[in-house]
């Protein structure tokens, strides 16, 4: 095996050893084991918790070269009467690599992606095993251990013997987390900054920058799969099971690759002080902010878009509390979506709004299944439009965007976001600042839903104008006048 392995070792990155990764995971069914246990390739083995056990159901890594193995992360604390069979686990695997390379017993590290709870609990079966080292939790501990000098910046090598792992630091969703890069499988794990569910952000410029350097160092070097702590997504884009869940039957799979680690580089860069969430087909991206904006309560009004899926798009401006941009699919009674659609089959053409019945603070009320009562216009509201239905049940069903409008931006005429499922398809003007314009189109091909469309010198458009394989079918709304300054 020892011959094997070095063999692996100098033939990359060419022929890098390909990893088997099963078709499901434990998910939270019952009767299935405490951890789930799965040799991948030689000396890699990947383990994950039961969502019965544990409803984070974290994944596990072991790595083992010729002197010494990793464990990367030991699980979370189970749930009462069921345990976490780790320790034994680990010792068995580790034992039959230690007879392959002709050693009675085989030294660990354990270390972590991150520190927090979900990750570090199965240390304390470790702190007894003989030659094992537990590093810290704290990014001096890991910057210390790894011989990280430079933290936040630069890498560092890890030798497992005959496997030479890459440490690098990718501060942001927790200050001491890391990737860990193994050559001989062409695998990048990444922990909770990136993997197929909610990618939540507590240091915004530190998660940029660190998506960056996780890009530029992909780039570099050949990365086969991207290895995350969890699921959350279902195997639907766009589509995560609600937090919390405990039985995920029909999951995303575990392995994300280059255009995920791309698509979160190119986010983030172009990303302003978002609140909520930024959904993707692989992942949300959700910054979490310790204190909440202080923006007064108001009347948020809102254009409707659709009539086979309804979004609502924000009439925003450029001073607060109005500057948000915000589209989300709107989720409404079949009482109403029914008097709705028959009264736009009456009016094809006609614009509707809608003003909620009561003042409320935008980020604190738009959260993914959260609801408002609002009044429902034919017309614009404030404009003397008609009113059509009364404080009828508004729940967000799902955000396509939620930005806040940074100070200084400039108006960019070519950029476009994408929404629309089912019949009707949409782009919306991307706001930036003053002077902009606010305009929903309906286009003749489906765009990705919140992603960035570009049209090239484009400005108002109009019925009948091009676009990248589809043309404008109608102009829903323009607005200058709110928008210029």
């Amino acid at each position: 095996m020892r011959c094997v392995l070095l063999l692996l070792c100098l033939l990359l990155p060419v022929d890098a050893l390909a990893l088997e990764l099963p078709r499901q995971w434990v998910h939270g069914a019952a009767g299935e084991p405490a951890l789930q246990v799965h040799e991948a390739a030689p000396g890699f083995w990947v383990l994950r918790q039961s969502k019965r056990s544990n409803a984070e159901a974290p994944f596990l890594y072991l790595i083992a070269g010729a002197e010494r193995a990793l464990l990367l992360d030991s699980g979370a604390e189970p749930v009462q009467g069921h345990s976490l069979p780790l320790r034994e686990t680990v010792d068995g695997l580790l034992a039959q690599w230690a007879r392959a390379h002709g050693r009675a017993h085989f030294p660990l590290v354990v270390a972590h992606t991150h520190a927090h709870r979900d990750h570090v609990f199965g240390d304390a079966q470790f702190r007894d095993r003989p030659d094992t080292r537990i590093v810290g939790s704290t990014a001096q501990d890991v910057a210390k251990f790894f011989g990280l000098d430079r933290w936040p910046d630069g890498e560092a090598n890890f030798d497992l013997g005959e496997r030479a792992m890459t440490v690098l630091p990718i501060p942001g969703h927790e200050p001491a987390h890391i990737a860990v890069y193994d050559p001989v499988t062409g695998s990048l794990f990444t922990g909770d900054s990136l993997y197929p569910g909610l990618l939540t952000i507590r240091d915004w410029p530190a998660y940029r920058a660190s998506a960056q350097r996780l890009a530029a160092f992909a780039a570099a070097h050949r990365v086969d799969q991207v290895l995350g702590a969890h699921i959350e997504m279902t195997a639907t884009a766009r589509r995560m099971y609600p937090l919390g869940t405990a039985f995920q039957p029909e999951e995303h799979a575990l392995a994300l690759g280059m255009a995920q680690i791309d698509e979160v580089a190119a986010t983030t860069s172009t990303l302003g002080d978002f609140l909520h969430a930024d959904v993707h087909d692989d992942f949300v991206l959700q910054r979490i902010i310790a204190t909440p904006p202080s923006d007064a309560p108001n009347t948020h009004g809102m254009l409707v878009v659709g009539t086979d899926v309804v979004y609502l798009s924000h009439l925003p401006m450029f001073h607060s509390p109005h500057n948000y941009q915000l589209i989300f699919e709107a989720g409404l009674s079949g009482e109403v979506l029914a008097a709705y659609r028959a009264d736009a089959a009456r009016h094809p053409g006609a614009v509707y709004t809608l003003a909620p019945t009561a003042q409320w603070v935008l980020p604190t009320t738009i959260q993914q299944g959260g609801s408002f009562r609002a009044d429902l216009y034919r017309g614009h509201f404030e404009r003397g439009g008609t009113t059509i239905l009364s404080d009828i049940e508004v729940r967000v069903a799902d955000v396509v965007q939620f930005r806040r409008f940074e100070p200084g931006s400039s108006p960019e005429p070519a950029q476009w976001i994408g929404f629309g499922r089912g019949s009707e398809h949409f782009l919306a003007h991307r706001l930036e600042g003053p002077p902009d314009m606010d305009q929903v189109v309906q286009v003749s091909r489906p765009q990705a839903e919140g992603r960035a469309v570009v049209l090239p010198g484009a400005a108002e458009l109009k019925p009948g104008d091009a676009i990248p394989a589809g043309a404008v079918q109608r102009v829903i709304y323009t607005e200058y006048g709110d928008l210029a300054r």
